[in-house]
Formats: C-alpha cells, structure tokens, sequence
C-alpha cells in the first residue's frame, strides 16, 4: 500500500497529475486513489500499446491506447494525456503516421510517472 505522503502528492502534482480532481473523482478518500495508483502500475495497456504499434496492429493500438487514455483520464493523469489522445486519433482514423514518436515521448512521461508511485509503495 502506498503512503500518500505529501512529497508524494508533490511528485505526482510536479509531473503534471491533476491530483486534485482526480482526488474528487474517488470522493475524496486517499486510500481508494492510492488503490487504484497501484493498479495503474500492473495495467498492461502501455506495453501493449507498444508491441502493437511495433507490430502494425492499428485495431489493438487504437484499443490499447483509448483505454489508456480513459486510466489517464480517471487517475488525473493530464502529463499521459496530450500525447495519448494524439496517439488515438491518428489510429482512429487507420493509420500509424507519427505514433512511433509520439509513443516514445509518452513512454517517457509514462515511466517517470511510474517511477514516481514505486517510490512511494
């Protein structure tokens, strides 16, 4: 179980979390959003959003990456977000154009993000 400690709060905040709204979507409650933190970490939607694009699987991709997009979304995550909804629009529309680099800016923030709730387990 995490710690919601404040220089938690802090990380997630400095990464570009919006830990606020976020906190008000799980009424309130810490714990409940320290949970589902947690959860995030063993959501295996960003690797297979990767193996997908890796492999030329628009349809998995593009679902991969919507559901990402609604964790993100949920858990406060507007640092995943700019990249994520780019990604999905452009398989939406059936093409790959630009998702390789798009993808590997979101790896980056995605891994930092992750790096950040480990530190806190």
């Amino acid at each position: 179980m995490l710690k919601m400690s404040k220089e938690m709060k802090e990380g997630l905040i400095s990464q570009g979390v919006d830990y606020n709204t976020a906190l008000e979507r799980f009424m309130g409650k810490d714990d409940l959003y320290e949970r589902f933190l947690v959860k995030f970490l063993d959501d295996e939607n960003f690797s297979k959003l990767g193996e997908n694009i890796k492999a030329g699987n628009v349809g998995e991709a593009f679902k991969c990456a919507h559901t990402l997009k609604g964790l993100s979304g949920n858990l406060g995550f507007d640092n995943l977000l700019e990249e994520d909804v780019r990604i999905v629009e452009i398989l939406r529309s059936g093409s790959l154009d630009g998702v390789e680099e798009l993808y590997e800016i979101l790896r980056e923030k995605y891994q930092k993000l992750c790096d950040t709730i480990k530190k806190c387990e």
